[in-house]
């Protein structure tokens, strides 16, 4: 108690009630979930326009005859803008939902990147490079552009209005983390978030009309406008997707190395117990006595010192692992002749 509580009790405790409110133990908790949530939401963003503005700009860059990527410095920069400043106030500033105590405590050894998470980078990475991939290269026998500096300027505005709309409707899935499907779950509580898309929007649709020779974009009509806004919104359907599909079915996908640190309950407990059972019955001394020399330490052991006392007992471990898998694999015939099951 940060109030009636003593001097003592406030030194010797951990966390400290400045108010004597119990209540406030669930808003801190509920808050401190909040806060780690932001950070994955804006990790999760970033990462999924990192990765496709990286391979956008080098395969295009690749293919085209003249070096040129798709997407210039100044259009980079005001990408970059909507990716760092933007989004991280606009996702760091949700507030805990109600539902955010239903889950159960992360353990100390989570990565900070799950494995739901990464379905949802992979996922969303791969649609924006294959919308920006088709309109690059096919879009203009798609929509009848034709061969000439304009339109080839035309094709490129609705390249660069196409990706940015694809963020910012991306945006609205990086504010779940879990598989739900109610994206807009106390949307309506974070006037930050509302207000910073609007800018968004609002900055795309001035830098188009008026960006000019600055930003090497023209104006388009109604009918681009209209196949833009439509083809970023796909990232809302698609999302919904691939959150349908269970994270256990990816898990098991994965490597065992990655299993281990993204999906431990696809694991077999009895595997995972056997794997682990020698490494569980040693119990090597405090590392302390690594660092301690002297006649007293070194005779406690029998003389082997430090080293040769866990090389004892390691080896002696291993045998007695290796013995009662021996005996494990037997299999009695009804004569009584014990014959090895490994052949």
């Amino acid at each position: 108690m940060g109030v009636t509580g003593t001097e003592v009790a406030k030194e010797a405790a951990e966390i400290i009630l400045l108010d004597d409110n119990f209540a406030s133990i669930v808003k801190g908790i509920s808050w401190g979930r909040a806060v780690g949530d932001s950070v994955k939401k804006f990790l999760q963003f970033q990462l999924t326009v990192n990765v496709t503005a990286m391979v956008l700009t080098f395969v295009s860059a690749v293919a085209s005859g003249t070096e040129e990527s798709v997407l210039n410095a100044v259009q980079l920069l005001w990408i970059n803008l909507i990716m760092d400043t933007f989004a991280a106030l606009a996702l760091a500033t949700d507030p805990p939902s109600p539902s955010v105590l239903d889950r159960k405590p992360e353990r100390k050894s989570a990565p900070l990147v799950t494995l739901g998470m990464a379905k949802m980078i992979v996922g969303q990475a791969l649609l924006q490079l294959v919308i920006t991939f088709v309109l690059n290269f096919r879009g203009r026998q798609l929509l009848g552009y034709a061969d000439t500096e304009g339109d080839v300027k035309r094709l490129k505005t609705l390249v660069f209005n196409t990706f940015v709309w694809l963020q910012i409707c991306n945006e609205l899935n990086n504010r779940r983390l879990d598989n739900k499907l109610n994206i807009f779950e106390g949307i309506w509580r974070n006037y930050f978030f509302l207000v910073i898309n609007l800018l968004m929007i609002g900055g795309q649709v001035l830098i188009i009309f008026f960006g000019g020779e600055a930003f090497k974009v023209t104006r388009l009509d109604g009918r681009e406008w209209t196949l833009s806004a439509g083809l970023g919104a796909l990232s809302l359907p698609w999302g919904a997707l691939i959150r349908l599909v269970p994270d256990v079915w990816i898990g098991a996908c994965l490597p065992p190395f990655l299993r281990r640190r993204w999906a431990p309950e696809t694991i077999d407990e009895e595997a995972g117990a056997t794997t682990h059972k020698d490494e569980d019955d040693f119990r090597p001394p405090l590392r302390t006595y690594t660092f301690v020399r002297g006649q007293r330490v070194s005779t406690s052991y029998g003389g082997r010192g430090f080293r040769g006392y866990v090389r004892e007992q390691k080896q002696r471990v291993l045998g007695k692992a290796q013995a009662a898998r021996s005996s494990a694999t037997e299999v009695l015939l009804p004569a009584g002749q014990a014959v090895s099951g490994r052949r």
